[in-house]
């Protein structure tokens, strides 16, 4: 049987998602509450690595097993059994061609720049950047979306296409924050944090709105800005086609 997961977590504390040797992976973690929980080795596939520091409100992955539980049992029984700094929202049975990443249609993440000062409570979910003009910012957002190559925009990696489709990259302004919502295909490694990074550089007036145009048009990562701090970016949310997969 293969089953769908939504898990949470706060990556604070963790070298990224993914199994490594330099650090503990949050996959790493679930898998051994799974092992703890149903005396099997269980591997976890996920729809994407997040980066040491990065949260997720909604990352997904998929395993295999025989045993057949309710998503309440599979739940509790690896809640129960890991660090409150990571937890599973759902476990479902899903078709057996479904696919975390692969069968992945679209991803959400967001951003979040804080308008005052970090707290000792605040400082791992929030950026703050002082003397921040947020106009030019939003000047610069619609010539983000579309479809490009984010090559200036990302750490490459050999083999990985660079082509990637920008559907929707929103501003939302509330008492206290400025949350991008950046809604593509898919995204490459440091893409997100590549682009606030020049965003920022642009409302501290130390870039030109047009850099974002030389940047996709040149493919030079030289131009784009400081890769922005993880603690601010959440992985929120990934979509799938439910007509393809109608167990999904």
């Amino acid at each position: 049987m293969r089953y769908k997961a939504i898990v949470s977590y706060d990556g604070s504390n963790y070298a990224g998602f993914q199994s490594q040797n330099n650090g503990l992976g949050i996959q790493e973690v679930i898998e051994k509450a799974m092992r703890l929980m149903t005396q099997t080795e269980i591997k976890i596939f996920s729809a994407g690595r997040t980066d040491k520091g990065v949260h997720a409100i909604g990352q997904v992955f998929h395993f295999n097993s025989d045993i057949d539980l309710d998503s309440n049992t599979w739940v509790r029984g690896i809640n129960d059994r890991m660090p409150l700094d990571i937890r599973i929202k759902s476990v479902k049975k899903v078709a057996s061609d479904f696919h975390a990443r692969h069968s992945a249609t679209s991803k959400v993440y967001k951003y979040v720049l804080s308008k005052k000062p970090e707290t000792p409570f605040t400082k791992n979910y929030e950026v703050y950047i002082r003397n921040l003009d947020i106009e030019p910012m939003k000047e610069a957002l619609p010539l983000l979306i579309g479809t490009h190559d984010f090559r200036g925009f990302c750490q490459l990696v050999p083999g990985k296409p660079t082509i990637k489709t920008i559907y929707q990259l929103t501003l939302k302004e509330t008492k206290k924050h400025y949350i991008f919502t950046f809604h593509g295909n898919s995204f490459l490694k440091y893409m997100v944090r590549s682009i606030m990074g020049t965003l920022i550089q642009i409302g501290l007036h130390r870039k030109e709105v047009s850099i974002i145009s030389d940047i996709l048009q040149t493919k030079d990562r030289h131009l784009a800005g400081k890769t922005a701090e993880a603690r601010g970016l959440f992985l929120v949310k990934i979509n799938y086609n439910l007509r393809k997969h109608k167990d999904v």
